[in-house]
């Protein structure tokens, strides 16, 4: 009982932060509650509730909430949310467990070598940069997906330049400015 009050305290301080109590919570309670991948991320769903509210009101009033931006994203979170929770129910716990590991990884990798500035504490990036970005998310959630339906290890670079040949930079941009 002592780690559930450990685990909810330290996961909700975290979540408070914004910055992802789900990456504290879900190993923990695998590890130390010895929960599967999919027990661990129902728990995490239904905690994450009011925890997010109680950030939200707080985020809100110190007018960190960019309303426009957060209404578009949530109508594509709920689309992708429903994908996402329907391949993950599919998926056994342990490959479930490993693309979670593989993703708190690059996570915190880029956490660690992100570039700062003197004025806002991070770089911006120009739209050219950004669609660039996004390219390549989108190009790892592909590899991703078809690493998974197929159990190979999904697209290599010539692949990519091929994907890329049909779908240039400018369609990201194109995509970008109707999203907004």
């Amino acid at each position: 009982m002592i780690w559930v009050v450990v685990i909810g305290f330290v996961s909700g301080i975290i979540s408070g932060m914004g910055i992802g109590g789900g990456t504290i919570l879900i190993p923990a309670l695998i590890f130390l509650l010895q929960l599967n991948q999919h027990q661990a991320q129902g728990v995490n769903l239904i905690y994450f509730i009011p925890t997010a509210v109680v950030a939200l009101i707080t985020h809100t009033k110190n007018k960190n909430v960019l309303w426009k931006t957060t209404k578009s994203l949530a109508v594509l979170g709920l689309a992708g949310a429903a994908a996402g929770s329907l391949l993950a129910v599919s998926m056994d716990a342990d490959l479930l467990r490993k693309i979670f590991g593989g993703f708190l990884f690059f996570m915190g990798l880029s956490e660690v070598f992100k570039k700062k500035t003197k004025k806002e504490g991070y770089v911006s990036m120009n739209k050219d940069e950004f669609s660039k970005l996004k390219l390549k998310f989108i190009q790892a959630d592909l590899n991703e997906k078809i690493a998974i339906y197929t159990q190979t290890p999904g697209l290599t670079t010539p692949q990519y330049k091929e994907l890329l040949h049909h779908y240039p930079y400018d369609q990201i941009s194109k995509l970008e400015a109707a999203l907004q």
